[in-house]
């Protein structure tokens, strides 16, 4: 049967690439408290960068919004913008929650930090979608896009939770990281993205330009995602 929506139709696009991106082995370490700290401290660092085109980027997003002044909260125009709203709300909570932990388990400092290509390849892939040309359409393909995959990428991690030793259950990791994107309210958050999506997608033609501009950047998330996780040797 073919897909009924936009949002299954990019699950089903590239089936392969959302399970790399998402089933990483850095992922399978953090989950299993066997992640060396090096290899936290690195996603650390270079995803509070990210956090620093997410930031712009929603705010163009915002800024394309139509919020109506009647029937505020029965429209979509509202409810996309709403979603705008809470992602930025969202974005600065965990900007802070970043920087708690590296004060407090690394003894961080801010500044000295530069963003990796891999990073680099976030904050283009959210100019591009944040772009004046670019559709609110687009965008929320893109917020999605990056929501989803964090969504299912920490809830893997979490599949490994009976694995983890009874000493490493205060670290970090399990008390505070991997809850953040697996709690029911993030999830919950999720799925109001993706409903939102494919009301906006429900008259656009499979195969038309603004379709494949959806298939394109969900390509483009996918393959961001799946090297921003960083290397480390599977054990």
């Amino acid at each position: 049967m073919a897909p009924k929506n936009l949002t299954d139709h990019l699950l089903a696009h590239s089936p392969d690439a959302f399970t790399s991106a998402t089933n990483h082995p850095w992922l399978r370490l953090a989950g299993t408290s066997k992640l060396p700290t090096s290899a936290l401290l690195a996603w650390l660092t270079q995803d509070r960068l990210y956090i620093f085109s997410y930031i712009p980027f929603m705010g163009n997003m915002l800024s394309k919004a139509s919020i109506p002044s009647s029937s505020r909260e029965k429209s979509l125009e509202w409810r996309v913008a709403d979603c705008f709203i809470n992602a930025l709300t969202n974005v600065r909570r965990e900007l802070n929650m970043f920087e708690d932990i590296l004060r407090e388990h690394f003894d961080w400092k801010e500044g000295g930090e530069t963003a990796t290509k891999e990073t680099r390849a976030y904050q283009d892939m959210f100019a591009g979608a944040g772009a004046p040309n670019q559709s609110i359409l687009v965008g929320m393909t893109a917020l999605w896009a990056t929501e989803k995959c964090y969504l299912e990428a920490w809830k893997y991690a979490l599949s490994f939770k009976d694995q983890v030793p009874e000493d490493k259950k205060p670290h970090v990791l399990h008390t505070t990281l991997i809850p953040n994107w697996t709690c029911e309210e993030f999830e919950e958050f999720v799925v109001s993205i993706g409903n939102l999506l494919d009301e906006l997608a429900e008259n656009v033609a499979e195969g038309s330009k603004e379709w494949v501009k959806c298939e394109q950047v969900w390509d483009q998330v996918l393959w961001a995602e799946e090297n921003f996780w960083p290397k480390v040797t599977q054990n």
